[in-house]
């Protein structure tokens, strides 16, 4: 009986030796200038990306207030309306990006979600709102399969931890520069011109990628002798060698929850700062933004570090370091939120912050292993759609939905008399209002920060799932 090959070991026997196109661009083991300008270009990408996902989240007390919304319909703004057409359109760009030239699609997916993220700031309900998130999502849909099959062929497979860390980066650097940005400029001209000058950066961007970022051949960074074929696996085949693998199942929950937990942080924490502490918008878009940008940009460095110095080619090290990576984080994030004191419980969501994003190089690194070189735009797609689709579509408003009923049981009423006592058109919010709204945050983050205890066990399953098979 012949084990069951990967995708990756089947696109290296779908050989040729005289295709014209796959001559090798770069030596194993070396990197070019060409390879770390095109890094540049994704990670700033990336940034932007985050730097509009971020910016709803720090003004939502005042668009809560000025449209009247519950934290759920919040929730649903900030996960849902995002997340479910991210994901899905995600799949369909990346068969695209597994065919065309990806660099060109990136910057018609820059300019589309910068379009749609200043068309935030014109929304007059919840719908309009919803809808230019929406845009948003279809957006950056096609963004990270691309980028990461750039980064493939620009990156040997001994340095690619290390490129995912870097292009990673995007995440905190654009929470950091969304919170603290988006809270001065907001501060400074209201929330709706604030989400009108968060667009420029990616106009600017696409004259970038357009001028400047290549589209490598195919496989670029193999030597002379492993040749690639030009021919594309059906999606219906690289989805059924997903399923069947038991440790990609386990990687994708692990990292479903993981990133659940990572998302109600970075969304509900400035709610957090202005209900329990009364901050001002600048202070808790610096304070989100140093939480969420500093602590993920250490902790996805750190995850990198790992990645390629004890975990490299060795799945199994791979999934351990995701699982003890993350096993401090609910410790620190609940620790911060119950001391009620505005340092500590920042600094618990900042370590914590730290702990679930040095998950990300190795358990992506995985995620390329796993993959053939004209799968890997679908199979990252796939991992995303999965972990997007748990993580940021079903956590918000999960979250949400926990802060309204803990709210509610403070106040003691119910949804009805809630909606009637709080947010009432044309009436101002009775007095306990204010403080069972903040007690419903702090009770629904700290539900919500347990879930990394169960993500590690599922990196743990991994761990043992590539020794059973060998790896």
């Amino acid at each position: 009986m012949h084990a069951r090959r990967t995708l990756a070991e089947r696109d290296t026997m779908n050989t040729t030796s005289d295709h014209p196109q796959t001559a090798a661009r770069v030596p194993p083991g070396r990197v070019s200038s060409e390879s770390w300008i095109a890094l540049a270009l994704l990670t700033a990408a990336y940034t932007i990306s985050f730097v509009d996902r971020t910016a709803v989240s720090v003004v939502q007390d005042r668009i809560k207030a000025e449209l009247l919304l519950t934290d759920w319909q919040i929730g649903l703004m900030i996960g849902p309306a995002f997340a479910i057409v991210y994901s899905l359109a995600g799949l369909p760009l990346a068969r695209l990006a597994e065919r065309r030239d990806r660099a060109r699609l990136l910057a018609w997916c820059v300019g589309v979600w910068s379009i749609m993220a200043m068309a935030c700031g014109q929304a007059r309900s919840f719908l309009g709102l919803f809808v230019a998130r929406m845009g948003v999502g279809i957006g950056e849909a096609g963004g990270n399969p691309a980028s990461h099959s750039l980064i493939a062929d620009y990156f040997p497979e001994t340095r690619r931890s290390t490129a995912i860390a870097i292009y990673t980066l995007g995440a905190p650097l654009g929470a950091f520069l969304g919170a603290a940005g988006t809270g001065w400029l907001a501060g400074q001209m209201g929330w709706r011109n604030a989400f009108l000058m968060l667009g420029i950066p990616g106009f600017v961007l696409v004259v970038m990628i357009l001028l400047w970022l290549k589209d490598p051949v195919r496989g670029g960074i193999r030597t002379r002798s492993e040749r690639l074929d030009e021919q594309v696996p059906a999606f219906g085949t690289v989805a059924l060698e997903l399923l069947r693998n038991s440790a990609f199942r386990h990687l994708v929950w692990g990292g479903s929850l993981v990133v659940l937990v990572g998302y109600c942080l970075a969304a509900f924490l400035p709610a957090l700062l202005v209900r329990s502490y009364g901050l001002p918008l600048a202070q808790v878009g610096l304070w989100t933004g140093l939480a969420g940008g500093i602590g993920g940009g250490i902790g996805t460095l750190a995850g990198g570090f790992v990645g390629d110095r004890w975990a490299a080619g060795r799945p199994p090290r791979l999934a351990l370091a995701c699982a003890f990576a993350v096993l401090p984080a609910p410790f620190l994030i609940a620790g911060g939120i119950l001391s009620g004191e505005l340092h500590f419980a920042v600094g618990g969501c900042f370590l914590g912050m730290i702990a679930i994003y040095a998950y990300v190089a190795p358990a992506f690194a995985q995620v390329h292993a796993l993959a053939g070189d004209r799968s890997r735009a679908t199979v990252t797609s796939i991992y995303y759609l999965v972990t997007n689709l748990v993580g940021l579509g079903i956590g918000p408003p999960l979250l949400g939905a926990l802060s309204d009923v803990w709210a509610r049981q403070w106040l003691g009423v119910d949804a009805a008399g809630f909606v009637q006592a709080c947010l009432t058109p044309g009436s101002a919010p009775q007095p306990g209002c204010a403080p069972a709204m903040a007690h419903g945050m702090e009770m629904a983050l700290l539900t919500m920060s347990l879930l990394p205890l169960a993500a590690s066990a599922h990196f743990l399953i991994v761990a043992r799932r590539y020794r059973q098979q060998g790896g």
